[in-house]
């Protein structure tokens, strides 16, 4: 353990002097008025991860908006920043949402901002722990389309419905938020689910005049009165809300694994530490904190995506 430990300490080290090199590739030429925005919450000490994330998917997808949702700690200096590599950002402080009556916290301003953008445009949420390799033909695809998408894992890798996923969750062990609301959601009145999207709301597309807010509020105010407040406001109820506000869309997919990936969910055993066998072959992974410096794999792919992408900018 105590090995495993040094090790996480020194990968995270070199990642971190790998994604510094991300502030001398050029400006992307986002525009504020394109029809699809990417949203990305960001805290202080994610600054260059978040540049190797929108950078990485805006070269990807192409023309775009950039919306950035500062958690209250970015700095003067970090904001100059991310205006010095966008051609065009919006930066809104998270205390500027108004999120009614849902959880504050959570990342659930998040939801909310990206419910009121899509009003108007399809949003992208693209965590600050993501990273994209190479093309994504499926998610220009879902935005041509106006379907909503999610990135998901090999066994819940197509919509199912809310009698299977309620009834496979009771038969699960433990009482996470999610567990609990899947397992209550055939019993729910303020909507009623045709199907289910079990996924993670680290990339998630949300189409223009998709699920309201006033949806998202009512579903958020019943949940929280059958599960209780405590557990409502826990750490991933804006998880679950993320993916009941996909189920609710019309015509919603989970995009297809392993070429979006929640890197070691599930793990591939040795292969899962070679960066060989992601480039190529993967369109974008997430980087999720439990695994992020297990190997070092997000520092060389990185520097991969900064050299032979960004680099030319």
């Amino acid at each position: 353990m105590l090995l495993d430990s040094l090790i996480t300490k020194l990968n995270k080290v070199r990642f971190q002097k790998a994604a510094l090199n991300v502030r001398s590739t050029g400006m992307y030429p986002s525009i504020k008025g394109a029809n699809v925005v990417l949203l990305s919450q960001v805290y202080h000490g994610a600054v260059d991860m978040a540049l190797l994330a929108l950078k990485s998917f805006a070269y990807q997808l192409g023309s775009c908006a950039i919306e950035i949702v500062d958690d209250g700690s970015l700095t003067g200096e970090d904001k100059n920043l991310f205006k010095a590599h966008f051609s065009d950002l919006t930066i809104t402080n998270i205390n500027d949402i108004d999120v009614g009556h849902c959880p504050r916290g959570g990342t659930w301003e998040r939801l909310v901002r990206i419910l009121e953008l899509s009003r108007e445009r399809y949003v992208i949420q693209v965590d600050t722990d993501t990273l994209t390799m190479s093309a994504i033909p499926e998610i220009s695809k879902a935005v041509y389309e106006n379907r909503a998408f999610t990135i998901g894992n090999p066994i819940f890798s197509f919509p199912v419905s809310p009698e299977y996923i309620a009834a496979l969750s009771k038969r699960w062990q433990g009482a996470h938020v999610q567990v609990e609301t899947e397992r209550a959601l055939t019993t729910l009145q303020s909507e009623r689910f045709q199907k289910y999207c079990r996924g993670c709301s680290a990339l998630t597309g949300f189409p223009k005049m998709g699920p309201s807010f006033e949806r998202l509020e009512a579903l958020s105010q019943e949940l929280e009165g059958k599960l209780g407040p405590k557990k409502w406001n826990e750490w991933g109820s804006e998880q679950v809300a993320s993916n009941l506000m996909v189920s609710l869309s019309d015509d919603p997919f989970i995009l297809p694994w392993p070429k979006y990936a929640n890197y070691g969910f599930p793990s591939t055993g040795k292969g899962n530490k070679d960066p060989d066998n992601f480039i190529g072959k993967v369109s974008t992974l997430h980087f999720i904190g439990s695994h992020r410096f297990s190997s070092r794999v997000y520092e060389k792919l990185s520097q991969y995506v900064i050299n032979e992408f960004l680099r030319h900018l």
